[in-house]
């Protein structure tokens, strides 16, 4: 498919699928399009009035503000949840290790066994009939370390929080280029409109696609929530 060539041929959306499922990034795209487009809607609002106020407001401040309020919401956005997905995924591994722990005692406690299959339930292992699975569970019993008394981020979290961050401040560039290269104004209003539509609903089409719905349908109903949230924002700000 087309989107996996470009992946393939992209380093940093190579690096980004790395450290996340194809699903995760393009959440995390979607996510950063739309807080970019909300703050994009709300600066492009009170751009006109600061404009044409006698405050003497003029494009270089309103493009400082814009840059700053664009970027900063998205990187801060983009470090909390990178931070609380690296950290949840160490206190679910830390309650799973315990568990196995557990079971190297306890190894026919049904309850216990069954909360490994359901950590594991993400996983093409549901493919595999209920015999298997319990060989599986012997396994990562059998085969599975103590669990540690502290758990610290590695390189790979690391990596992953960058990787999620990446999506949300990239997100930014797109949708605000055109007031950076021709200012405040109706044309580049409706271009960072365009832009922030047509990346969401490419995103949703990527969505609809890989399961199965009708991606033109999908697709065209999120740019046109999208345009009709940017007009709500320019009138009436978040």
């Amino acid at each position: 498919m087309y989107e996996h060539f470009v992946m393939a041929s992209n380093p940093i959306t190579a690096f980004q699928r790395r450290y996340m499922s194809f699903g995760d990034m393009l959440g995390e795209w979607f996510y950063g399009f739309i807080m970019v487009a909300i703050v994009c809607g709300i600066i492009g609002g009170y751009s006109e009035i600061l404009l044409n106020s006698p405050l003497g407001y003029g494009r270089i401040y309103l493009t400082v503000v814009l840059l700053v309020l664009a970027f900063g919401v998205n990187i801060a956005w983009g470090i909390v949840d990178g931070s609380t997905v690296i950290y949840g995924g160490l206190t679910d591994k830390a309650d799973l290790e315990k568990i196995i722990s557990e079971l190297k005692n306890d190894r026919n406690n049904r309850e216990l066994r069954d909360k490994i299959l359901d950590s594991l339930g993400d996983s093409s292992i549901d493919y595999l009939p209920d015999e298997e699975k319990e060989k599986i569970v012997d396994r990562i019993i059998d085969e599975a370390p103590e669990a540690p008394v502290k758990y610290h981020l590695n390189k790979d979290d690391r990596n992953t929080l960058i990787a999620i961050a990446s999506c949300d401040i990239l997100a930014v560039i797109p949708v605000i280029l055109p007031y950076l290269l021709l200012g405040f104004g109706k044309v580049p209003l409706l271009l960072s409109r365009l832009i922030a539509a047509i990346a969401i609903g490419y995103i949703v089409f990527l969505y609809a696609e890989h399961t199965g719905r009708r991606k033109w349908l999908a697709a065209g109903i999120f740019v046109i929530l999208t345009a009709v949230m940017m007009q709500v924002t320019y009138y009436y700000g978040w």
